[in-house]
């Protein structure tokens, strides 16, 4: 099934990267209550650096050029419902997550019970460009529902369940780890020329002063399959 994705969503992921960059220390997340455990991390060929130019900067004012040509399936758009990843365990209704009041970007509750949660600024998983998906890697009462996310590995799949009862399932391309202070903004969130989704959450060593992980995972999917 193929779509264009709404302009205005794609320029909205853009204009509001700068705000949900305000959280964390300067990157996308704070999805992580006060805790000495350490949560599974990528392997360090998964953890690499990000390259030079990509580190955690407001965007440009105005949005990159979407791509012209688009390749693989693209779906129209359709709100997410449930995310299941077999691979680490993971069968979660999806919240839907906005801005709060100040500016700054809602993550989900803290309970140890509490869903992941869609940013509604992102383009619909499915849809041409990159759906981001936060879910906290502790709560206050131990792990929480991406606590197994530096666990995943490329090859995994990540399946959606949409609102129109349509489901998406993505297959990881890479799993990453970031220090906060070096977060890649463009790469996270920028444009791609395919439906492209983003889990994050929290990771690496837990910084009691700051009171949160040091690092972020990101897991960059691609979607492989988009049944009817």
């Amino acid at each position: 099934m193929t779509a264009q994705p709404s302009k205005s969503r794609r320029g909205s992921l853009w204009a509001t990267a700068a705000v949900l960059l305000l959280l964390g220390g300067g990157t996308a997340i704070a999805l992580a209550l006060t805790t000495n455990d350490s949560p599974p991390q990528p392997p360090a060929s998964a953890a690499s650096p990000p390259p030079p130019g990509t580190t955690a900067t407001p965007p440009p004012p105005t949005p990159p050029v979407a791509a012209t040509q688009t390749t693989g399936p693209i779906m129209p758009a359709s709100s997410p419902t449930q995310v299941s990843i077999p691979a680490i365990g993971v069968d979660s209704t999806l919240m839907q997550l906005g801005l709060n009041t100040d500016g700054t970007a809602e993550v989900p509750p803290l309970d140890p019970a509490a869903p992941a949660g869609w940013y509604r600024g992102s383009p619909t998983p499915g849809e041409l460009g990159p759906s981001i998906i936060l879910g906290h890697v502790t709560s206050n009462a131990g792990h929480a529902v991406f606590y197994r996310l530096g666990d995943m590995r490329p090859g995994d799949e990540i399946t959606i369940t949409r609102a129109d009862a349509t489901t998406a399932t993505f297959t990881v391309d890479a799993v990453e780890q970031y220090p906060k202070a070096d977060f890649p903004t463009q790469r996270v969130y920028g444009n791609t020329d395919h439906a492209a989704l983003r889990l994050i959450t929290c990771g690496g060593i837990f910084d009691n002063t700051a009171g949160s992980h040091l690092d972020n995972i990101v897991v960059y999917a691609t979607l492989t399959d988009d049944s009817a």
